[in-house]
C-alpha cells in the first residue's frame, strides 16, 4: 500500500511505515503523479481536496485528515468515489480551550478588569458566551464553569437535537461579557455560521466586551469588524482564526489584543493525537495491528510546582496557565513577522519549531504540569481546568 501524509505530522515517519510504503507530502508541492499513485492520503487542513483533485486519486482507498475540521474536504466527492473517509474529530480540542482560557485570562489582566491580588471568585462576576457545543466549545463551557463564570451557549442543531432550547437563543450570547466562538464553518442549511457574526449582529457588541474567535474565520465578517474596530467601537479582539486564510486582513491585526496564526490547536499533544487517530484508523480499515502508541513517543515534559492557596489566586491561576502556554508570546511573534512578510501559511507550518524558532518551546498541555495542592478545594478546581492535580 502506497501512503502519502503530510509532511507537518508529528511521527507519521515513525509509524505509518508499518502499514505500508510511506512518503511525506509538503501541501504546496504535492504533484498529480502522487496523487494518481496514492492508497492512502493522510493530510491536514492546509491540503484542499475539491472534486477536481478527487478526480486525480484513481487509486486512492482511504483518505483522512489528521484535523478536527473538514471544510477542506469535498465530502459528496469523496464519498462517489467511495473513498473511505476519517476526520480526527476533537485530536486538538484540549488545546483549543487551553488556548481560549489562556486568551480570556491574558485579556481581564490587561484590561484591568480582575487584578492579581484576586481571588478566583472574582471571576463569578462575568458571564460567557460559547458558540458552538462540539467537543472545543464542551470543554470551553467546562472550564470557565469550573471557575465559577456564568455560562451561555450556542447550538441550534445541538438544541434541537438534545432537547435544549437555551442553546437556541443569539441575543443571551451577544449579551455576554466574554464571547467564545468555536463553531464550524456552515454555508447551507437551517442554521449556516457563515457570517453569523454579521454587521448587525457586530453593531450589538462594544468596547467592554471581548470576543475570542478560535473556530472558524468565515464566522465572523473580517471586514465589518475592522470598520468597526478603526471607529473604536470594537470589544477586545482575541483572533485565532480569520477570513481568507491565509490572506487575510491584515489591518485587522493592530486592532487584535491577541492575534495568532490559527495555532489554538497546535499543542504538541494536539497535533500527535491527529497523528495517531489516523493511524490507528487505517491500522483498523487495513486489518493489521496498530503497535504504535502515542505515549511511546511523546517526550516527557512533566513539570512539578506547589499551590499553597487555600483560596486559589488569580496570581496562582496566571502563573500555572503561563508555565504551560504564554499565549502574549504566540502574539508577538505573529505581529512581529506579519509586519515584515506576509508569511501567515510559514507562520502556521513552523509554529513553535525550534528548527525556526530558537528561542521557541514546544507547546504542551495544562496536564503536563504536575501540582500538588495543600488544599482540596484548589486541586479540585485546578483538575477541572486540566492540570494534573493532586491534595496533600
Amino acid at each position: 500500500m502506497n501512503i502519502l501524509y503530510d509532511d507537518n505530522m508529528p511521527f507519521a515517519a515513525e509509524v505509518f511505515p508499518s502499514l505500508g510504503t510511506a512518503q511525506a507530502f509538503n501541501h504546496q508541492t504535492i504533484s498529480e503523479k502522487e496523487l494518481n499513485q496514492v492508497n492512502a492520503l493522510l493530510l491536514r487542513s492546509t491540503t484542499k481536496v475539491n472534486a477536481s483533485r478527487v478526480a486525480q486519486l484513481s487509486q486512492c482507498q482511504y483518505l483522512a485528515t489528521a484535523t478536527a475540521g473538514y471544510n477542506h474536504l469535498d465530502l459528496d466527492a469523496l464519498d462517489n468515489a467511495d473513498i473511505a473517509t476519517y476526520v480526527a474529530a476533537g485530536c486538538n480540542a484540549e488545546s483549543v480551550a487551553e488556548y481560549a482560557l489562556a486568551g480570556i485570562l491574558h485579556a481581564l489582566l490587561t484590561r484591568g478588569d480582575i487584578q492579581l491580588s484576586d481571588s478566583y471568585d472574582v471571576l463569578s462576576g462575568f458571564s460567557v458566551g460559547v458558540v458552538g457545543l462540539g467537543q472545543v466549545g464542551r470543554r470551553v463551557l467546562a472550564k470557565f464553569s469550573a471557575l465559577g463564570m456564568t455560562v451561555h451557549a450556542y447550538d441550534p442543531p445541538r438544541a434541537e437535537a438534545e432537547q435544549q432550547p437555551q442553546w437556541d437563543d443569539l441575543a443571551s450570547i451577544v449579551a455576554c461579557d466574554i464571547i467564545c466562538l468555536h463553531a464550524p464553518l456552515v454555508k447551507t442549511g437551517a442554521h449556516p455560521t457563515l457570517h453569523l457574526f454579521n454587521e448587525q449582529v457586530l453593531a450589538q457588541l462594544s468596547p467592554r466586551q471581548i470576543l475570542l474567535n478560535a473556530g472558524r474565520g468565515e464566522v465572523i465578517d473580517n471586514k465589518a469588524l475592522l470598520q468597526l474596530a478603526e471607529q473604536g467601537l470594537a470589544p477586545t479582539l482575541i483572533l485565532d482564526v480569520w477570513e481568507h486564510e491565509p490572506d487575510i486582513l491584515k489591518p485587522l491585526i493592530a486592532h487584535c489584543l491577541i492575534a495568532t496564526p490559527h495555532i489554538a490547536g497546535h499543542s504538541l499533544e494536539g497535533k500527535t493525537r491527529g497523528t495517531f487517530m489516523l493511524y490507528e484508523w487505517l491500522a483498523q480499515q487495513v486489518n493489521q495491528p496498530a503497535v504504535h502508541k502515542m505515549h511511546e513517543y511523546l517526550p516527557d515534559a512533566t513539570q512539578q510546582m506547589v499551590c499553597s492557596d487555600e483560596c486559589l489566586t488569580i496570581e496562582s491561576l496566571r502563573l500555572l496557565v503561563a508555565t504551560i502556554y504564554d499565549i502574549a508570546y504566540d502574539h508577538s511573534q505573529f505581529v512581529s513577522n506579519m509586519s515584515q512578510s506576509d508569511c501567515f501559511a510559514q507562520l502556521r507550518k513552523q509554529y513553535r519549531d525550534p528548527k525556526y524558532q530558537l528561542d521557541a518551546s514546544v507547546r504542551r498541555e495544562f496536564d503536563t504540569l504536575q501540582i500538588t495542592c495543600t488544599h482540596q478545594p484548589t486541586q479540585l478546581i485546578l483538575s477541572a481546568l486540566g492540570f494534573n492535580a493532586t491534595s496533600l
